[in-house]
């Protein structure tokens, strides 16, 4: 696979993601992390958010994205982001356990 084709697979992905790739030399990559976990919870798992869990997924989504309230994230929000998604994580693997036993 020449460099040309590998850049852009990598950017797709980047895309699919929810995220930017200038965005990961001027961020943090906790702040990163979060975003990703944000994005792939609203688009996968929405129906596992309450309204206030989807609200603070959102609310940091736009806040990453607009450069004057970036520089005011804080690890504590990221974490706080990374949990919420710990805890739907928990949720869909306790539901394809579920699923698995009823199969047998």
């Amino acid at each position: 696979m020449n460099n040309y084709k590998a850049e852009k697979l990598t950017a797709s992905w980047v895309k699919d993601n929810g995220m930017k790739i200038k965005q990961f030399d001027k961020i943090d990559l906790l702040l990163v992390r979060a975003q990703q976990a944000a994005h792939n919870l609203l688009k996968y798992h929405i129906t596992l958010l309450t309204n206030e869990q989807a609200t603070i997924l959102n609310d940091y989504l736009i806040q990453l994205n607009n450069k004057k309230l970036q520089k005011k994230l804080t690890d504590k929000k990221a974490y706080a982001i990374l949990n919420i998604g710990k805890k739907i994580n928990r949720e869909v693997f306790k539901a394809y356990k579920a699923a698995d036993k009823s199969l047998l």
